[in-house]
């Protein structure tokens, strides 16, 4: 079981992911990676605001230091085939994934589960309170290492 979270340009219909990251319950198989928004062709817009009060990125960092989509594309792909993986805004994240593999010409091979399907019925609600009261860091593999974390306690009745 995995966790994934994005990181976007902005939360506009044109929106695509700038960054990447997932980790296992236990938080020790980790990936993270900005994605390059030039390698995927006409990924163009940018929200400032994003950029200086929520994840701090900047475009050309992203540009930079960002890998390419279709190398992303591979590392996302190989998780989704063996794997459940989980997203705390799944249908949120599902756009930003479907846009990554968009822009390889590919769909993604599986769809990202709620997170509250990673603990027992009976503790979803522990887990909606907890999920209401904590800080995001918004830098993806920081945000599912804590998601990760929130739902180990929740399942241990913490």
């Amino acid at each position: 079981m995995f966790i994934i979270d994005f990181e976007a340009s902005s939360l506009a219909a044109l929106s695509y992911p700038i960054e990447v990251a997932w980790c296992d319950l236990q938080g020790v198989r980790t990936y993270s990676t900005l994605i390059n928004p030039d390698s995927a062709g006409g990924w163009d817009d940018w929200d400032s605001y994003a950029e200086t009060q929520i994840h701090g990125l900047t475009r050309e960092r992203c540009c930079q230091e960002g890998a390419n989509v279709l190398t992303v594309v591979q590392e996302v792909e190989e998780l989704l085939l063996n794997n459940p993986v989980f997203s705390d805004a799944h249908w949120q994240d599902q756009q930003w994934l479907e846009r990554l593999f968009e822009a390889v010409g590919k769909r993604p091979p599986a769809k990202l589960m709620p997170l509250d399907q990673a603990v027992p019925p009976d503790k979803r609600f522990d887990l909606a309170v907890r999920l209401a009261t904590p800080a995001r860091p918004h830098r993806a593999l920081a945000d599912c290492q804590l998601l990760a974390q929130i739902v180990r306690e929740v399942r241990a009745g913490a």
